[in-house]
Formats: structure tokens, C-alpha cells, sequence
């Protein structure tokens, strides 16, 4: 025989809410005597969404056909997504289960009754979204003060008692682990040590992560980066400043102290590489790390990133190779639903608007790979240009105008439109001296009796290699591949 089921919500327990045990009193004034009752009780969930335990089991007891009838306090008790509670109602009535709400009176069964829900349900999601947002302006308030934020503690900190401003609230004073994360500083700044040998020791001294697991490099670069540790001065500021970070620091500027980064999570960025909308915020305890051994690991880490290793990727040959032409980032061969497409890495970190086109794979393979055989083929009977230290020095200017090429394209994606100008006529000329630099040739041959083979023979490993050591890169753009050679 089939039952009503009473579902009920708390979020949190308030002064100013409704009780589970209230909100099923209510409910059952509503059920005739003689009707068998199923209570569905989630405390602690919010409306926002549908992952809950109790309403997840109501779910699944409407879809064995043992409910014939929904009950709830009010509507936004069920859901305070409109898009959730459609969806619910859809479930009901395609098992017949009617919904009634003791608050919320009309008859649902009726085109102005389902309209009235709906419209019900709009308000309820703004006012869970308008909660929301007070509850993030209220947390980023109490941030910029330098209250604690929750969550663990960095490794090598731990967490004690705190009066700030006569309120209570908790700051970081150093643990047993501080003097290793101190020596991972000195011995990675004054590069005594890489990454991947700290990281093996450690493994090795059985020093594991936070979460008992084995260190690597990008965890290692994670607590490097993270200024929570420095001593920030004057310096510090201006390095946070240039990796787009907002200050929030009192005056004068405090000194020995260390630095939280607090950021809307809704917001998608790689961490600790873009503080773009991120608050870096004087914290109330001392750092562990001086400025310049801080400043020191993260100019290592920059030039490591600038000078990265690149081609390693396996989906073709071209990997390491080709560049996009706008801002100067790597492409990259993304897998599609038919076919492998290139994508500029500068538009995944949302700093290019991409290549301006969508080549796929095996057509920039074939365009560049035919100018390679005939390079090949040109070399077979001409020798090899012997490499001359003005050779050497103009390629050098060349990775040094596609470095800056690089910066001004940032600077023209982030600028206004009073120096939209001034960039593009500085990229222009960067790319006439680049288009100059391409086209000379060295003179010294030293062979002509050379058998290289055909480029239809080569393997995909085999390309890669004649690729780059003939390529200085290639840069893609909306219709054109520019090939600069070496």
C-alpha cells in the first residue's frame, strides 16, 4: 500500500529556523488518520543542490511506487534550485506522486498552481543565492583583517588561539615540520638542490604530505610559492603586485609578517601561477623564510617555467615545436571527438583568445612536414649550412623577441584601448625584425655528400627530432603557419 512521505530540511540549526521536529508536526496536521507516513529528514544540507542522503532514499522509494504523495513544510525545504526542483517534479509525476506544500496552499495539479511553484521557486533560489553572497562578502571581510579562513594549516605551521581586534580567531605559529620546509627554502634558493632530488630524499626519509602520500615536484613548487612562509617586506608586495595580486595591507606596511592569498573559489585560475582577483592580505603571524631567499626561489621557478621543457607530449611530432602567433604560448594537440585538434595553452590560462582558427592536427602536420621533406631533400644535395657564432646570436634575438612578443600580447589582452595602439605597432615591428631574422642564410657548407633520408620513411620520434633541429618554431595564427628556421 502505498504512503505519504513528510520531507523535511534544516541547513542549520538557528534561532530563527524551523525545527525537523516542528516542520513534521506541521506536516502531519496535514495527513488523514489511517494514512501510513514516511518521515525523510536531512539536517545539515542545503537546498542548494540534490545531493542529499534522505531526499536521495525518497527518490528512489517513489521510483518502487511505495509513495503516492510528497509532503513538505515549504517548498524551499525540498529545493532552492529551479532547475533541481523541475527536475523533481518531473520524477513525481511520471510515478504518479502528488506534491503538496502545508505552507505554500494552492493546487498544484492546475497550469496557475504549477506556474505559482515555479514562480515560488525563483525566489527561493535568489534568496539562497543572495545568502550566499552576503555570507562571501562577509567572509572576505573578515579575511582582509587577517581573521582565520578554516581549513588545515600549511605543512610546517599549526594553528593556535588568537585575539584579533578583541575577537577571537585562531594564527599559525611553526611546528616540529617548519625547520624542514625552512631548509627546502635555503637549499632550493641558493640552488644547491633541484626539486626532484628534495622531493626523492624525502621520500626516502619516509617525510610524507599532509595526506601521508609521497612528495613531488609540483607539491614541492606548491609550498614555494606560497608566501604564507616569507617574511614579506617591500619586495614581497611588489612581486605579489606583478603576478596580479590585490593588496590589502595596513600602513605602514608591516614587516616580518607572513602573507595569505584569499580568492573567490568560484573563480578558475592555475593557483599560486595567476593571483589575478586574489587578495594578498598582511597575516598576523611571522614567516619563516626571509624575503631574498623567498624572492630567490621564485625567480628559479620563473626561469624553469620560461625555459620549460617542452615536446614531451606524444600525440605528434610536433610537440615543442609550434607556438601560437598571438601570445606566444605553446600549442598543444588536444584529443576531439574525431580528431586531434591544436590549442593554444594561452587560452586554457586565459590569456589568449586562441589561435584564431581550429586546425586540426594531421593538416598542420602535413603543411609543415611537407616544407621539412623538402628542406630534407635541399640539404641531401646542398649540405648543411655550417651554424656561424652570427648564426648563434640571431637565434638567440629571436627567443628573446618572442619572449617580449609574448609579454606584449599579455599586455595588449589585459590593456585598454588608449594603448591597444602602442602594442600593436610594437608587436608589428617585433614581427618584421623576426621575418628578417628568418630569412638569413648561413654560407659555410660542411658537406655535400650527405645521404639523409626520405621524411615519408622517418618514424613519428624520428620527426620530432629532425623537427626541432631544423625548426628555431613555427607559429600558428587564423590561416598561416610561419615557419622560422634555425
Amino acid at each position: 500500500m502505498a504512503k505519504t512521505a513528510i520531507y523535511v530540511r534544516q541547513s542549520a540549526d538557528r534561532a530563527d529556523s524551523v525545527s525537523l521536529e516542528t516542520q513534521e508536526q506541521l506536516c502531519r496536521s496535514d495527513v488523514p488518520l489511517g494514512v501510513e507516513v514516511a518521515v525523510y529528514a536531512d539536517r545539515g544540507f542545503s537546498g542548494k543542490n540534490t545531493k542529499r542522503p534522505s531526499l536521495s532514499t525518497m527518490v528512489e522509494d517513489i521510483r518502487r511506487g511505495e509513495i503516492d504523495r510528497v509532503l513538505v513544510y515549504k517548498l524551499d525545504r525540498i529545493s532552492r534550485n529551479l532547475a533541481d526542483f523541475t527536475d523533481l517534479l518531473q520524477i513525481f509525476a511520471q510515478h504518479g506522486v502528488a506534491f503538496h506544500s502545508h505552507t505554500e496552499r494552492f493546487e498544484t495539479g492546475t497550469p496557475m498552481g504549477q506556474a505559482m511553484q515555479s514562480l515560488l521557486m525563483v525566489f527561493a533560489q535568489l534568496e539562497r543565492e543572495t545568502i550566499s553572497g552576503r555570507v562571501r562578502d562577509a567572509a572576505l571581510a573578515r579575511a582582509k583583517i587577517g581573521f582565520d579562513t578554516g581549513g588545515p594549516p600549511p605543512i610546517g605551521f599549526a594553528k593556535a588561539p588568537f585575539l584579533l581586534m578583541g575577537k577571537r580567531t585562531q594564527y599559525l605559529v611553526p611546528d616540529e615540520k617548519a625547520e624542514r620546509i625552512v631548509g627546502l627554502f635555503m637549499a632550493y634558493g641558493n640552488a644547491s638542490a633541484t626539486l626532484s632530488e628534495i622531493a626523492a630524499q624525502w621520500n626516502a626519509e619516509q617525510f610524507h604530505t599532509m595526506r601521508g602520500g609521497n612528495w613531488s615536484r609540483g607539491a614541492l613548487c606548491r609550498i614555494l610559492r606560497n608566501p604564507v612562509y616569507v617574511q614579506a617586506d617591500a619586495a614581497v608586495y611588489a612581486h605579489l603586485t606583478q603576478m596580479g595580486a590585490i593588496l590589502c595591507v595596513p600602513e605602514p606596511l608591516p614587516q616580518g609578517h607572513g602573507v595569505y592569498l584569499y580568492a573567490d573559489r568560484r573563480a578558475q585560475r592555475h593557483k599560486l601561477t595567476d593571483l589575478h582577483d586574489t587578495y594578498a592580505i598582511a597575516a598576523p603571524h611571522k614567516g619563516l623564510v626571509s624575503p631574498h631567499v623567498w624572492l630567490a626561489c621564485q625567480q628559479r621557478m620563473a626561469i624553469r617555467r620560461s625555459a620549460r621543457t617542452l615536446g614531451a607530449g606524444e600525440r605528434t611530432w610536433l610537440s615543442g615545436s609550434i607556438f601560437c602567433k598571438r601570445c606566444g604560448s605553446a600549442v598543444t594537440a588536444v584529443q576531439g571527438r574525431n580528431a586531434l585538434y591544436l590549442v593554444c595553452s594561452g587560452k586554457k590560462r586565459g590569456i589568449c583568445g586562441g589561435v584564431g582558427a581550429t586546425w586540426r592536427c594531421d593538416e598542420a602536420e602535413q603543411i609543415i612536414g611537407g616544407v621539412l621533406a623538402e628542406a630534407l631533400r635541399s640539404l641531401s644535395a646542398q649540405g648543411i649550412p655550417e651554424p656561424c657564432a652570427m648564426d648563434i646570436t640571431a637565434r638567440q634575438t629571436v627567443e628573446r623577441l618572442q619572449l617580449r612578443r609574448a609579454e606584449l600580447m599579455r599586455s595588449l589582452v589585459e590593456g585598454n584601448a588608449e594603448t591597444v595602439t602602442v602594442l600593436t605597432e610594437a608587436i608589428a615591428r617585433i614581427d618584421a625584425r623576426l621575418a628578417s631574422l628568418a630569412s638569413a642564410e648561413a654560407v659555410t657548407v660542411r658537406s655535400r655528400d650527405l645521404h639523409l633520408p626520405l621524411w615519408e620513411s622517418l618514424t613519428a620520434s624520428q620527426k620530432k627530432t629532425i623537427a626541432k633541429q631544423l625548426l628555431c618554431c613555427a607559429m600558428v595564427e587564423a590561416d598561416t603557419i610561419h615557419l622560422y628556421f634555425a
